[in-house]
């Protein structure tokens, strides 16, 4: 599932004092707790949950050199799809940080599956707590896990200490460009985003947006259909959270629609520049 609709550009306050199960599932676009549970029957078909390993990997190869010696941090690694990737690809060492315990499972599976498991660590955690204590990365990854750390800027402020010198931090983000309306949700302009990315004493040195994807808007109905495909299952074998499924159902809808029709959807390449 390349790209997950859920982007921290949405402005969402207090995430600081949400319980972690409130803040998954504000990540994942939902409005009830109770999803949670039905979350890896409905991602099943996913393997890839928010950024694309592929990308992240042309990043690193443009902007890094002698890939082994990278240490690289994975934050809401999902299923480890980009840091099983990444260590299959350049051999280096990845850190993968999970709130959902099935898919850090998933994560170990797969980094044997593809012969890393030397390589790759996955653990189960609250980024929002794991993130005080975390060690200094060459990359640190941050793909679509929403809000958890609050909006943009503060984002930046609580990530930016765990860059090494001259390293690299990998977001995701949407913003809408300022000569258009400006929709609902909370969104950043590009230009309050490079103000706030300046403010926090970093720089973005790279972007790669949706349009540099091929065939993205096709991906996203395909990820639309698998979405509501297990949904509609769920709703048959649990009738009395049948309405549960199929408002989750609209609100990716909505996500998908906004997501191809209202924000730039961008990959930022940043550094720290002081």
């Amino acid at each position: 599932m390349d790209r997950q609709s859920s982007q921290p550009g949405r402005a969402v306050k207090g995430m600081e004092n949400k319980t972690v199960e409130e803040s998954i599932i504000t990540a994942m676009d939902g409005t009830d707790i109770a999803l949670i549970k039905y979350l890896p029957y409905i991602l099943q078909d996913f393997w890839e949950i928010g950024s694309s390993p592929d990308e992240i990997i042309k990043i690193i190869k443009k902007h890094k050199t002698d890939y082994s010696q990278l240490g690289i941090l994975d934050l809401g690694s999902g299923k480890g799809a980009v840091s099983v990737r990444i260590a299959s690809e350049l051999k280096c060492r990845c850190f993968g940080i999970d709130a959902i315990d099935e898919f850090v499972a998933i994560s170990g599976e797969k980094a044997k599956e593809f012969s890393v498991n030397n390589l790759c660590t996955f653990e189960t955690g609250d980024l929002r707590i794991r993130i005080k204590t975390l060690d200094e990365y060459d990359v640190v990854i941050l793909g679509a896990i929403g809000p958890v750390f609050g909006d943009y800027y503060s984002t930046l402020l609580k990530v930016k200490p765990h860059l090494k010198h001259g390293g690299l931090l990998i977001f995701d983000y949407d913003y809408i460009e300022d000569d258009r309306e400006r929709n609902n949700s909370g969104t950043l302009r590009k230009s309050e985003v490079l103000k706030q990315t300046a403010d926090a004493g970093m720089e973005i040195i790279d972007t790669i947006t949706n349009d540099d994807i091929p065939g993205i808007n096709e991906e996203y109905e395909t990820q639309f259909k698998n979405v509501k495909k297990r949904c509609m299952e769920l709703s048959k074998k649990y009738p009395e959270d049948k309405e549960l499924f199929l408002a989750y159902v609209e609100k990716q809808k909505e996500e998908y629609w906004i997501l191809s029709n209202t924000v730039t959807s961008v990959t930022l390449v940043l550094k720290s520049i002081n």
